[in-house]
């Protein structure tokens, strides 16, 4: 039998802020360590304030305190969230002690790489804004590494914007399939897989088919199987449909209403537009 050790460590940074004039010397610190977090799971980060004698400091009442993340290199600001004060003047557990939390959609869209991050605090005796350093050597801008360990990376989105148009000689109607999107099987566990499509439509009168096989080599018109049949009426928006399955091919075809009054659906002017698909395992 094996024993495997799982730690739960908070992530602490401390901070400098000497909101004591009578500090009496400077205790400094080798180095600050690189603040990580991880993409796609919510993070919780302490942060403690200290002075320069790496005392813990009162920071309850004291003023507004925000977390600016951002890309040093493009002097781009990513992110701004405000600083949560657990410190209550009393516990002295708490003393000096904030949370920043960020969340599965605050880092979604960043790549994992290293960003700088800078605390700063509004003091409520005049309005301004005042830097809090990252460490005793008094540099203001830390050190973020954003990390993707946690699931595995997801592949790249696939898009169609151009669906062919075809005629099916059995309904004696139109219809537009997507064609194969490699559905990444190799990738799946044995029980259960997620995939996303989403419907850019506008206008739309009609029905989306979504179709899955387990062939490797399909063609356009064999070897699928319906997933499920979704209907619109005259909508105009994104839509999304969830599916479970192990595949190594999925589609979707949407086919047009019929007009009042036509034989088939072939206008565009009454069935307005399916716009572009958007698939991802």
């Amino acid at each position: 039998m094996q024993s495997l050790p799982i730690y739960l460590y908070p992530n602490i940074i401390t901070v400098i802020l000497d909101l004591d004039p009578t500090t009496l010397g400077v205790n400094q610190v080798m180095y600050q360590r690189d603040l990580k977090i991880q993409k796609g799971v919510k993070n919780q980060i302490q942060v403690q304030f200290k002075n320069s004698d790496q005392k813990r400091i009162n920071v309850s009442n004291t003023g507004t305190y925000m977390f600016n993340m951002f890309d040093a290199i493009n002097q781009r600001l990513l992110l701004t969230k405000p600083l949560s004060i657990l410190d209550d003047g009393e516990t002295l557990s708490l003393r000096g002690l904030a949370e920043l939390t960020f969340y599965e959609g605050d880092t979604i869209g960043l790549d994992s790489t290293s960003y700088t991050y800078s605390i700063t605090y509004q003091d409520p005796s005049d309005g301004n804004t005042v830097a809090a350093y990252s460490n005793t050597y008094y540099g203001i801008n830390g050190s973020l590494q954003l990390f993707e360990d946690v699931y595995p990376k997801l592949k790249p989105t696939q898009e169609v914007t151009s669906l062919l148009r075809t005629w099916n000689p059995g309904i004696n109607l139109y219809f537009y399939p997507s064609g194969n999107l490699y559905a990444y099987p190799e990738y799946h566990s044995n029980n259960a897989a997620l995939h996303t499509m989403a419907f850019y439509m506008t206008n739309f009168i009609g029905s989306v088919t979504v179709q899955g096989t387990l062939n490797n080599q399909p063609d356009s018109t064999n070897y699928y199987h319906t997933i499920a049949t979704l209907s619109y009426n005259n909508f105009t928006g994104i839509d999304y449909y969830n599916f479970y399955g192990i595949y190594s091919y999925v589609r979707a075809f949407y086919t047009p209403a019929i007009a009042p009054g036509d034989s088939t659906n072939d206008r565009p002017s009454y069935f307005g537009s399916f716009d572009r698909l958007l698939y991802r395992s």
